[in-house]
């Protein structure tokens, strides 16, 4: 992405509420950030075994930035950041992100919904809390890292100018009235970045077959909206950071909530073939058996 088309690429997010990129960074970049998540996002972060966390069909990358310097690098790159900063009419921090693998599903679907609201993780509901911001306005990113052909991202185009006055997070109830406006990303390579203005409504499609696909998803925000999920790095990143690449890491700012999923105990049960309930029946019908051989 060139500098003098930032203007060109701000003007297609203000009226269709996003626009497609190609070139925001190398294919090289892209394979050796495949390569460093590829061992985590095989093995579910259990007992202090690092790796992905798992939330219906989706292994959520744990301790996302973490795992390379391309990672950063992308979340940070110089002209998205002014793009973004442009867009928001303010300096913008990363307030929520992560990397993802999604596979197919006959029983998962993803919600319309648009993204201009705090998150809040209570820990006494052990659930995260919403809170819709009319006012906010900001930018996500979505970047493939693998080819997809189908379960690509979808917007409502033109839905940034008009939902926020509705203050709701979810519009499934509404899809009737806009479905003829609806943008599907499939077949697209990997590298292909989507911007978009987070009041557009949107959502994953839904797909039963085909393909695993990865995606990176950065949310920016304005300054003065809350700081977001907390940020850890890796010391081997960190010593030749620029002064833009730590505003928006947020450096010395402390998070708003918790990283976004906290998965379910038993769903790591389900992706690794264990059925729960079968097991707590076998554990408890041997406990009582030996219970009973000891004469209780």
């Amino acid at each position: 992405m060139q500098i003098e088309k930032i203007s060109e690429h701000l003007k297609s997010i203000e009226t269709r509420g996003f626009v497609e990129l190609e070139d925001v960074v190398s294919d090289e970049l892209i394979k050796r950030l495949d390569q460093s998540i590829e061992m985590p996002l095989s093995v579910p972060t259990i007992n202090g075994r690092k790796g992905y966390v798992q939330s219906g069909n989706t292994r959520f990358l744990f301790l996302t930035l973490s795992w390379a310097r391309e990672i950063i690098e992308v979340y940070t790159n110089p002209m998205i950041i002014e793009l973004m900063d442009r867009y928001a009419e303010s300096p913008v921090h990363l307030s929520n992100y992560r990397i993802y693998r999604t596979f197919p599903s006959k029983i998962t679907k993803m919600q319309w919904h648009v993204d201009n609201k705090i998150d809040t993780y209570n820990s006494e509901k052990n659930k995260f809390e919403i809170q819709m911001v009319k006012k906010d306005k900001g930018i996500i990113m979505i970047m493939y890292l693998s080819d997809v052909e189908d379960g690509g991202l979808q917007i409502v185009e033109g839905s940034h100018k008009w939902s926020f006055e509705y203050e709701k997070e979810t519009w499934d109830d509404a899809e009737r009235d806009f479905e003829d406006k609806i943008v599907t990303f499939n077949n697209r390579g990997r590298g292909t970045a989507i911007l978009y203005d987070y009041r557009c409504i949107h959502r994953a499609k839904p797909y039963e077959g085909g393909q695993v696909r990865t995606s990176l998803f950065g949310q920016y925000s304005p300054s003065w909206m809350p700081m977001g999920e907390p940020i850890l790095l890796n010391t081997r990143d960190i010593s030749d950071l620029s002064d833009v690449q730590k505003r928006v890491l947020r450096f010395g700012c402390l998070p708003s909530s918790e990283n976004w999923p906290i998965g379910n105990p038993e769903e790591i049960f389900d992706t690794l073939g264990i059925n729960v309930i079968s097991t707590l029946k076998f554990n408890l019908v041997s406990q009582v058996r030996n219970l009973l051989r000891k004469g209780f």
